[in-house]
């Protein structure tokens, strides 16, 4: 049930065990809404490492909603969102930094542009260097080619480049398929009628999936560059890591909901074939020599079963 009156807009921080990185984010976030009507809201996803209690202290003002079973990323974004109601809605990490005018830009952009339902800014890292801030929805061939590491050989092939608008000029608000999820502005009567984020997405493809519904619903979806914010996205994850394995169901799972049985099969028997010859390159890459190396391979090898058995579950395959 909401409470309180209803604010023009609300910020959803969404956190999980990123003390300073959300501080630092409702820091940033307090200047980028200084003159609007505005709330801000931390959900965390079950912090270990005191977010809760550093952001209580520190901005006792700030609205926590704290989610204990650590649902993902949407379910927070969609408890949070009927937490407290509003017009406008920009959904967002902990490790996103929000330049001044970053969120009058976007709400400006949906106040006058009646017919998108969802907008994003241009993101930099930390040093401005540009990120890949809008993408193409995947399609089949593409993400065979990603699984099996064939783009990782050449990253800027025409493939990759189209993925992410590089043969376009988003130097102007422009149409896409679909922003980052980094940071996203959304005008909450749309966000609503799509019933918010698909919770089956915990980590990955829930902001691709929310837009390719929105897009299907008769809703627009824009990147405005004039936004702008900073994102500082952490270490590269291994590919047997928690993040990784989160990644390929997401990306089976997306395929399943708007593709259909073959492409997810297809896909999901690549995944399948990748995990498995990760599994035997691993022992080449770390020989179990000493402890340090056995268990590191232990742990990674343990990651990619974990995957070849959440693939197999039926759990997995199936979409609302």
């Amino acid at each position: 049930m909401s409470t309180g009156s209803m604010s023009d807009t609300v910020v959803i921080i969404v956190s999980y065990n990123t003390r300073d990185l959300t501080l630092q984010a409702i820091a940033a976030t307090r200047t980028a809404t200084n003159g609007l009507d505005a709330r801000t809201i931390v959900a965390d996803n079950g912090s270990a490492d005191g977010t809760v209690e550093a952001v209580r202290a520190a901005y006792p003002d700030v609205t926590i909603l704290e989610n204990r079973d650590n649902p993902g990323y949407g379910a927070a974004i969609n408890r949070a969102a009927v937490a407290r109601r509003s017009t406008y809605l920009c959904a967002m990490n902990a490790d996103v930094v929000l330049e001044t005018d970053s969120l009058v830009t976007l709400r400006r952009f949906l106040a006058t542009h009646p017919g998108y339902a969802l907008v994003g800014p241009a993101l930099a890292y930390p040093d401005g260097t540009p990120q890949p801030s809008a993408k193409r929805f995947p399609t089949l061939g593409l993400a065979v080619g990603e699984v099996l590491g064939l783009h990782s050989l050449a990253p800027a092939n025409p493939w990759v480049r189209r993925f992410y608008y590089a043969d376009q000029d988003l130097t102007r608000a422009a149409d896409v398929d679909t922003v980052s999820g980094a940071v996203m502005m959304l005008r909450t009567e749309a966000f609503e009628t799509m019933r918010g984020f698909d919770e089956g997405f915990r980590m990955y493809f829930e902001e691709t999936d929310l837009c390719r519904r929105l897009w299907d619903r008769g809703y627009s979806v824009a990147f405005c560059p004039a936004a702008r914010v900073l994102h500082q996205r952490g270490a590269s994850t291994q590919q047997t890591s928690v993040r990784q394995v989160e990644y390929y169901l997401s990306y089976v799972r997306y395929f399943r909901k708007h593709h259909g049985r073959a492409a997810a099969a297809m896909l999901r028997a690549v995944v399948v074939l990748g995990a498995l010859t990760r599994m035997a390159a691993l022992v080449v890459k770390y020989p179990p020599l000493d402890r340090q190396r056995a268990a590191l391979l232990s742990a990674k090898e343990a990651a990619c079963t974990r995957l070849l058995r959440s693939l197999v579950s039926s759990g997995v395959m199936g979409a609302p």
